[in-house]
C-alpha cells in the first residue's frame, strides 16, 4: 500500500514538472511555430512577446504593403515607375484599420529599442497616408528609443528631410516650380530631381534622389542642390491623374548653375481620347481601324502599339512600346494590314524567370500584330513644333486603365506558333522543322537561332542559313540577312 502511495506521488509530481517545464517552453514554441497572436494573449508579459510584436508587424507591412504601391511617379524626360511591391492593395478605410492595429501595439507595448521596427512600419504607413506629422513624430522618436540598427538609417533621414521640406526654409532656392492636374494645383505631390546622365533607378525611387514636396498651392522648392542637368519626375496618387497626361515642357530637364533660381512647372493635361478599337475588342480580318478624338492644338498625330508581356502563367508582367508607324496623320484615322505589320519582327526582346526560365518576345518571333496576341494601342498628340501635347497611353495598365488593350483572331496560327505563345521552345523548333521550307517557319527559326532559348547567346551563322532558304524574301528579311552577315563578320574579325 505504502509503495503504491508514493509510485502515485511520484507520478504526479513528475507530472507537475512535465507540465511546468511544457508551461515555461509554451512561448517559444508558439513564436517559433508563428503564433504571435496566441503568445501575446496568454503571455504578453513573456521575454518572447516583443519579439512578436515585431514579426507580427513585419508580417503586417510585409502582406500589406506601407502603401507605396498607390503612387505612380512620372518624369519629365518621359516614362513612369509604379512604387508597386507585389502587396495586396487596400482601400483607405482597410490601410487605416492596419494602421490603428499597429497604433494599439504601440501603446501597450511603449516606445522601446524593440519595438523599432513596428514604429518605423507604422511611421511609413502614416507616410504614405498622408498623415505628416504623425509620420514626422514616430521617425523621430526613434532616434530617441535606440535599435536604430534594426532600420535603414540613410531611409529614415531620407523621409525625415521630406517631411521637414514642408516647412517654410531660408535662403535661395536652387530650384522652384508649380504642379498642375488640369488647373488645379496639386498640394503634397512629392517632386524628385534625377541627373540626366544617371542611368540607374530605383523603384520605389522616393528616397533614393533629392525630393521635396508641394505646398497647398501646388509649389515646391528645392535648395543647396549641386549645379548639373537634372530630369525632374512627380510623384501622385495614381487616381489623381487617372485621365490625364504630362504635357512636354519646353525643356524636358532643368540646368541648375548655383546661382539664379532655376524655374520648372509641370503641368498634366487631358489625355487624347482614343475611339475604336475599344477595350477587349476582338479584331478580325486584315484590317485594324483605328480611331481617335481631334485634340486642341495638335498639328499632327503618331500611333503606338504596345506588346503585352505575360509569364508562363499568363500573368500580365509588363509591356514594350513601338511606334506602329513613322507616319505623321493630320486626320483621326490610320488604318493598317495586319498581314503588312507582321512583316515588322522589331519588338524583340529576352527576360529570365527568377526559376531561371527564359521567355522571348512573342512579337519579335511571330510579327508585331501576331495572330492570337493582346496589344494595346495608343496616339500621341504634338503640336506644330514637335512638342508632345499629351497621348492617350495612361501611365499604367490593369482592368480600369483607359488604353484600348485588343486581341487579333488566331486564326492561322500554326502548331509552331502556338507553342511559341506558349513559350514550349524546343517543341517550337521541331515543329517548325517539320514544316520544311516554308517561308514563316523559317523566319522564325532563324530569329529563334538568333536570339537563343536559353541563357547563352544566339547563333548568327545558324539564324542566316535558315533566312537563306526563303524563297520569297520582303525587304524586312533582306535587312535582317544584311544584319546577320555584318555580325557574323565582325565576329570574325575580333
Amino acid at each position: 500500500m505504502r509503495l503504491r502511495v508514493r509510485t502515485l506521488a511520484g507520478m504526479l509530481v513528475t507530472l507537475l514538472l512535465l507540465g511546468w517545464f511544457g508551461y515555461k517552453e509554451l512561448p517559444s514554441f508558439l513564436y517559433h511555430q508563428g503564433y504571435y497572436q496566441a503568445l501575446l494573449q496568454w503571455f504578453p508579459n513573456d521575454n518572447y512577446a516583443r519579439p512578436a510584436i515585431n514579426r507580427l508587424a513585419m508580417d503586417i507591412a510585409n502582406q500589406t504593403g506601407r502603401g507605396e504601391s498607390d503612387y505612380i511617379f512620372v518624369k519629365s524626360s518621359g516614362g513612369a515607375s509604379s512604387s508597386g511591391t507585389g502587396h495586396t492593395k487596400l482601400d483607405l478605410q482597410e490601410r487605416a484599420d492596419v494602421i490603428d492595429k499597429l497604433e494599439k501595439l504601440l501603446a501597450q507595448y511603449g516606445h522601446t529599442e524593440q519595438m523599432t521596427n513596428v514604429s518605423y512600419n507604422l511611421a511609413l504607413m502614416h507616410f504614405w497616408m498622408g498623415n505628416w506629422e504623425r509620420a514626422e513624430s514616430l521617425l523621430n522618436e526613434i532616434d530617441r528609443m535606440g535599435g536604430a540598427e534594426w532600420i535603414s538609417r540613410e531611409e529614415q533621414k531620407a523621409y525625415l528631410a521630406i517631411l521637414e521640406s514642408r516647412h517654410v526654409q531660408e535662403g535661395k532656392a536652387s530650384l522652384e516650380g508649380v504642379v498642375r492636374i488640369g488647373d488645379q494645383p496639386v498640394p503634397n505631390a512629392f517632386v524628385m530631381l534625377q541627373r540626366t546622365d544617371d542611368s540607374t533607378y530605383y523603384s520605389p525611387p522616393l528616397t533614393h534622389y533629392p525630393a521635396t514636396m508641394t505646398d497647398e498651392n501646388g509649389r515646391y522648392r528645392f535648395y543647396g542642390i549641386d549645379s548639373g542637368e537634372y530630369d525632374v519626375a512627380v510623384g501622385v496618387r495614381t487616381e489623381q491623374i487617372s485621365g490625364y497626361y504630362m504635357t512636354e515642357s519646353e525643356s524636358k530637364s532643368v540646368v541648375i548653375d548655383g546661382m539664379a533660381t532655376a524655374g520648372h512647372d509641370v503641368l498634366f493635361v487631358p489625355q487624347v481620347i482614343a475611339v475604336s478599337p475599344g477595350r477587349k475588342e476582338l479584331i478580325q480580318g486584315d484590317e485594324l481601324r483605328l480611331r481617335w478624338k481631334p485634340y486642341e492644338g495638335a498639328e499632327y498625330y503618331k500611333l503606338n502599339i504596345s506588346y503585352l508581356h505575360n509569364d508562363r502563367n499568363g500573368k500580365y508582367t509588363g509591356s514594350t512600346t513601338t511606334e506602329l508607324s513613322d507616319q505623321k496623320y493630320t486626320g483621326q484615322e490610320a488604318v493598317f494590314s495586319i498581314r503588312e505589320r507582321n512583316r515588322d519582327y522589331n519588338m524583340s526582346g529576352k527576360s529570365y524567370g527568377q526559376d531561371g526560365e527564359v521567355t522571348l518576345g512573342t512579337a519579335g518571333l511571330l510579327g508585331m500584330l501576331y495572330p492570337g496576341g493582346e496589344f494595346a494601342w495608343s496616339v500621341d498628340a504634338y503640336d506644330e513644333h514637335d512638342r508632345k501635347l499629351s497621348s492617350s497611353a495612361g501611365y499604367f495598365l490593369h482592368e480600369d486603365a483607359i488604353t484600348p488593350i485588343f486581341r487579333v483572331e488566331d486564326n492561322g496560327l500554326s502548331e509552331g506558333d502556338r507553342l511559341v505563345i506558349a513559350a514550349r521552345y524546343e517543341e517550337a523548333i521541331a515543329a517548325y522543322t517539320l514544316e520544311g521550307n516554308n517561308d514563316h517557319a523559317l523566319r522564325v527559326l532563324a530569329r529563334l537561332a538568333d536570339q537563343g532559348i536559353g541563357k547563352e547567346d544566339g547563333n548568327p551563322a545558324e539564324a542566316l542559313a535558315y533566312m537563306e532558304r526563303i524563297q520569297e524574301p520582303g525587304e524586312s528579311d533582306k535587312e535582317f540577312i544584311n544584319m546577320l552577315r555584318e555580325r557574323i563578320e565582325k565576329k570574325k574579325r575580333v
